[in-house]
């Protein structure tokens, strides 16, 4: 689930107020709001003993957000569409892409596995942040015998970039998807997702069918680049917010500089169920993020 809004004026919601941030256990010398008003200061500490001694808090991790190096990104004429890219292409006719990397994105101890699956594409099939892709796993439709598999989106969770800056790849977060028996308990294959399965048990060099990309509703807005954003996502729903980090403080973009504020709430079953790719921290290691309460 993914939830995005972005506004130049106050948010209002509980936890959106410089109030509720202190009473949190937030403190510090920064003066920071959801509305778009300057912010001083570069680091926030945090209370957590007094957050955790309001009854629905478990622990709270907290930081200023706060800007370092940014890395170099081509080819730049990928900023030069006035709209974004639309169905490039279709189910019937799918473009053949290459696994990169798939890797387990989550820690030993989560429930469930997620992995960060990288998609060479060869720049043929260019997307904004905040689209998705389709893919076509292999094998026959059980409900249409003799025809391919349904497509299954996916949200990109990487800017238009790619991990390597080059225009060449996108990432997808994909959550396995396995079917535990209600009576038995044990896991059966035969109704596990067939998609998620497919991109988590692949290996570099293997070929996917590929659409897309779709979808406007997502894109990150960027009339603006003093604006405020607040992300809201569970689990893999964070993935086209990690295009948006990535474009926002990591990415050497000189036609989008963002200089507003960005907020970011995450809920994770666990700690551990955090994303752990060498990606991923590269990309909160550009950035420091506030993570939301985790509550019992």
């Amino acid at each position: 689930m993914a939830t995005a809004a972005a506004s130049q004026v106050a948010f209002s919601a509980p936890v959106g107020s410089d109030r509720a941030v202190r009473s949190s256990g937030i403190q510090g010398t920064n003066s920071l709001s959801f509305s778009n008003k300057p912010r001083t200061g570069t680091a926030l500490s945090c209370d957590s003993k007094a957050a955790a001694q309001r009854s629905h808090v478990r622990k709270v991790l907290c930081a200023a957000v706060q800007q370092s190096s940014k890395v170099s990104v081509v080819p730049l004429d990928l900023e030069s569409a006035k709209e974004p890219p639309l169905n490039t292409y279709k189910p019937k006719g799918p473009y053949t892409a290459t696994i990169v990397s798939a890797e387990r994105a989550v820690g030993p101890n989560a429930p469930g596995e997620t992995c960060h699956v990288v998609i060479d594409h060869g720049g043929n099939v260019p997307y904004w942040e905040g689209q998705s892709y389709g893919i076509i796993p292999p094998g026959e439709n059980p409900k249409k015998p003799g025809n391919p598999q349904n497509v299954r989106l996916y949200s990109i969770a990487s800017t238009r970039y790619g991990d390597s800056f080059d225009g060449k790849t996108a990432s997808l977060c994909v959550r396995r998807a396995v079917y535990y028996d209600p009576e038995t308990g044990k896991e059966d294959p035969s109704k596990n997702g067939v998609c998620s399965n497919f991109l988590c048990n692949s290996k570099p060099g293997d070929k996917i069918q590929l659409t897309g990309p779709s979808g406007k509703i997502m894109l990150l807005p960027e009339t603006d680049p003093n604006a405020t954003h607040i992300m809201i996502a569970t689990g893999t729903g964070v993935a086209p917010y990690r295009g948006y980090l990535r474009r926002m403080f990591m990415e050497d973009v000189p036609n989008y500089r963002f200089g507003g504020l960005a907020w970011l709430f995450l809920g994770v079953a666990i700690r551990t169920a955090f994303f752990t790719t060498k990606s991923s921290q590269a990309t909160l290691s550009s950035i420091q993020t506030i993570s939301g309460l985790t509550k019992h």
